[in-house]
């Protein structure tokens, strides 16, 4: 198969999918801290998903669950013994570090890292670089695994970078604050990097996940043009409405960027970013929403702008959407004036539920990169989807997911059995080999 152009891929959701309230400053997280999850639902949500983005013509990818829990991290804190004495004493000593090591948070694949297409760089390659998540624990255990991923699908045709440090603290977030702005996918770019804060700079009561310092990294990791570089700062009042990341509150496919008008910090710079976008990319068209339109809590709550949008052909966009914005008439509206007024034509909803209620919507679920023909042929097949594939993977899910999962299950030895035997029996089927920590051991 040949093509060129946008590849997404989804985070294969995994079977201790949970709602422990891990994410500080994601509301839909500690709305439904300890309710009973659905992980079988959740993976095959996302899998229904994968198969409807695949049905547009387009390849779909996707990323391994990682192995939890993570017994390698609480080894390291001191826990021992065979595998059911460290759960059973981690459990009993600290049940907020069971938790962590238990979360399947990898499966929003939009922060496992940040992603360069080779036209943007100096060196005609593509880059990526893992997001070091070090701002949440339970998000930091995941950078090593997510790391050896890339290596395995990408690692061929692209330089995969070690994780940027973090400075006082703060991490990188990945995709999930990152945009690209183009004429058409396999043209130049200018690539647009969100910051919460400088590293040197705290704010009281705001978690600002990226450091300005952070993002100016990775820009010089990828070897990106200064000139088609831009930095804008996320507006504190939208981090603390629950835009955890940006790609709450803006989204932007090639020429089409959407932003909410409380989403940016200084109206300033990105007015002067939107003059510069316009000067240089032709049709370039800005949609910015109003707060007397929708409010930035209806946005959030809604989870209108965590959408994905994609091109589908004849110039023409589809935004698919959670179906939770059915709910919201001023979102309704909204997209009705935009079938009007811009190349997004076509919208769908779709049910994830399960991820929803855990503070991830459609454009969480997914890493978005760009190829050309020559790039899509070195990708890894093992990681790209199929309808036999996707039939394969509906039906391990189906055999080995539980389809309800509380807070005490977590202490269950039970669930860590069936869920290396699902990582075991997903890496035959995909003919990977021993890839996990459990594996080689």
């Amino acid at each position: 198969m040949s093509f060129s152009g946008e590849i997404n891929f989804d985070g294969l959701i995994g079977p201790t999918h949970n709602y422990a309230g891990l994410s500080k400053g994601n509301l839909a997280s500690q709305a439904h801290h300890n309710h009973t999850s659905n992980p079988q639902a959740a993976a095959l949500q996302g899998l229904e998903k994968m198969r409807i983005i695949m049905e547009q013509g387009i390849p779909q990818g996707f990323f391994l669950p990682h192995e939890r829990p993570n017994l390698q991290t609480l080894r390291k804190l001191g826990f021992s013994g065979a595998d059911e004495e460290v759960i059973y004493r981690a459990g009993k000593q600290s049940p907020e570090l069971l938790k962590n090591v238990y979360s399947s948070s990898s499966m929003w694949a939009a922060n496992a890292a940040t992603f360069s297409p080779s036209i943007d760089s100096y060196d005609q390659q593509i880059h990526i670089t893992p997001a070091n998540l070090n701002s949440m624990f339970h998000r930091s255990i995941e950078p090593d695994f997510t790391q050896i991923q890339l290596q395995i699908m990408f690692g061929s045709m692209a330089q995969i970078h070690d994780p940027i440090s973090h400075i006082s603290g703060y991490g990188d977030e990945g995709a999930a604050n990152h945009l690209r702005v183009t004429a058409r996918h396999l043209d130049p770019g200018y690539q647009i990097f969100v910051y919460g804060n400088s590293a040197f700079d705290k704010k009281e009561g705001v978690i600002a996940r990226q450091a300005e310092e952070i993002s100016h990294a990775v820009s010089a990791q990828h070897q990106l043009d200064p000139e088609r570089t831009i930095f804008l700062r996320q507006n504190n009042l939208a981090i603390e409405s629950g835009s955890f990341h940006n790609d709450i509150v803006s989204l932007a496919n090639e020429q089409v960027f959407i932003f909410h008008q409380e989403a940016f910090a200084d109206r300033v710079e990105l007015d002067r970013a939107v003059s510069h976008l316009r000067e240089n990319i032709p049709n370039f068209q800005p949609f910015e929403i109003l707060s007397k339109d929708i409010s930035l809590d209806e946005l959030v709550s809604s989870y209108l702008l965590n959408s994905q949008l994609i091109t589908v052909g004849s110039n023409e966009m589809m935004m698919w959407l959670p179906e939770e914005v059915q709910n919201h008439s001023n979102c309704m509206h909204w997209i009705e004036t935009m079938k009007d007024s811009s190349p997004i034509k076509h919208f769908k909803f779709v049910d994830i539920r399960q991820s929803m209620m855990n503070g991830g919507g459609p454009a969480c679920l997914r890493f978005k990169t760009v190829m050309n023909d020559e790039e899509f042929s070195q990708v890894n097949q093992k990681f790209l989807l199929n309808p036999k594939k996707l039939i394969d993977l509906k039906s391990l899910v189906s055999k080995h997911y539980r389809d309800n999962l509380g807070p005490e299950d977590l202490m269950d030895i039970q669930l860590m059995e069936e869920s290396h035997t699902f990582l075991d029996e997903l890496t035959q089927l995909l003919d990977l080999g021993s890839i996990y920590y459990f594996q080689k051991t």
